[in-house]
């Protein structure tokens, strides 16, 4: 099976897209593909365990449900400028660096990145 890269990076408040790359990983990932997750700016929210327990269902609960298989990582500078630290995020993610995304540019076999929508 394949490598999916995938760059989340609007809200998961303001916008879709993050319900999308969700939608694109879970199914990747059932499908057998090594997936990773790499959240950029306000994406990195995604993670935000305070969202998780805000309720209702969203997102985050999405990504939290996703199976380990699937890496969530975050830039570690976009959730540091928001407040996120590592005990902040959901239990499958992680806080990585610029290095992790370009690992991940140049091993997936597919990119997408999910960067505005318009």
């Amino acid at each position: 099976m394949g490598t999916l890269g995938i760059l989340v990076f609007p809200s998961p408040i303001q916008h879709r897209l993050p319900a999308i790359g969700w939608g694109v990983a879970q199914s990747a990932a059932q499908l057998g593909h090594r997936v990773t997750v790499f959240f950029l700016g306000d994406g990195v929210y995604c993670t935000s365990r305070a969202l998780l327990a805000a309720g209702p269902p969203s997102v985050v609960a999405d990504y939290a449900a996703l199976p380990r298989s699937v890496a969530l990582i975050n830039c570690s500078t976009c959730a540091r400028f928001r407040g996120l630290a590592d005990e902040d995020l959901i239990p499958n993610a992680r806080n990585g660096t610029l290095e992790d995304l370009a690992d991940l540019l140049t091993g997936a076999d597919r990119f997408v990145a999910l960067t505005q929508e318009g």
